[in-house]
């Protein structure tokens, strides 16, 4: 496992590779909208040049021929390769296609990586599956959750070795020390700059997420605000 190795899968705007960048991270990102790659590419081009990220234009899919990603043009952090998901507020996709890359596959090219943050709509289990066969794996993941995906997203969490879990909401990234400025679209936090005290057992993390989830429906504006990823360590 390479200790300075990061792949952020679901690169979006960048701003969470930015935070790796800025914590001293060689960073691998994935993002299948060529107009994000292309601001990216432009955002860290210093970065790039000095080979401590690499951005790669394709989706995290274990497919192995090109496939359709769609573009929601209204919402860009909502786009995915399941045309349903990507259109779910009503509007029309764009439609491009662009070449799949596994989590398997990105380990076998660029070794195993000390995290891995996983932010791709509708592929979240797909990725969280291919841990499970992986020899080698990474010591941190996450993986934004939903109603639809959290059961599978724990399951393969925990039967490929995963023994630590911490829920992290989305809309809580405190400055703890220095001047780093988290923004809306940042995943915040991971690994050992997560509090000691909140990492919980396989079932007191998906106990605490299925009361979380029944408080959402009971009151979704102030009580329940948000969205959560769940954080594993090996």
């Amino acid at each position: 496992m390479n200790k300075k190795l990061i792949f952020d899968l679901g690169f979006h705007n960048g701003d969470d590779t930015d935070f790796y960048l800025h914590k001293g991270f060689s960073v691998v990102a994935i993002e299948a909208n060529p107009t994000l790659v292309h601001n990216g590419n432009d955002r860290f081009k210093t970065y790039i040049q000095k080979n401590q990220l690499t951005l790669l234009n394709k989706a995290v899919h274990t497919g192995n021929k090109p496939i359709k990603f769609y573009i929601n043009q209204n919402r860009s952090d909502w786009s995915s390769c399941n045309k349903r998901l990507a259109e779910i507020d009503g509007s029309k996709a764009k439609i491009v296609t662009v070449h799949p890359v596994s989590l398997s596959k990105l380990c076998s090219d660029y070794g195993t990586p000390f995290y891995v943050k996983v932010d791709v709509e509708g592929c979240d289990t797909m990725v969280a599956e291919e841990l499970f066969s992986l020899k080698e794996k990474p010591k941190f993941v996450s993986f934004e959750t939903s109603k639809q995906t959290y059961h599978a997203l724990f399951s393969w969490l925990y039967v490929a070795g995963y023994k630590k879990f911490q829920l992290v909401n989305q809309l809580n990234h405190p400055r703890r020390e220095g001047v780093y400025k988290f923004t809306e679209h940042s995943s915040g936090f991971f690994g050992n700059d997560l509090p000691k005290d909140k990492w919980l057992t396989f079932d007191d993390a998906l106990t605490q997420y299925i009361h979380y989830k029944e408080l959402k429906k009971k009151d979704n504006r102030e009580l329940a605000l948000g969205w959560l990823d769940v954080h594993a360590s090996l």
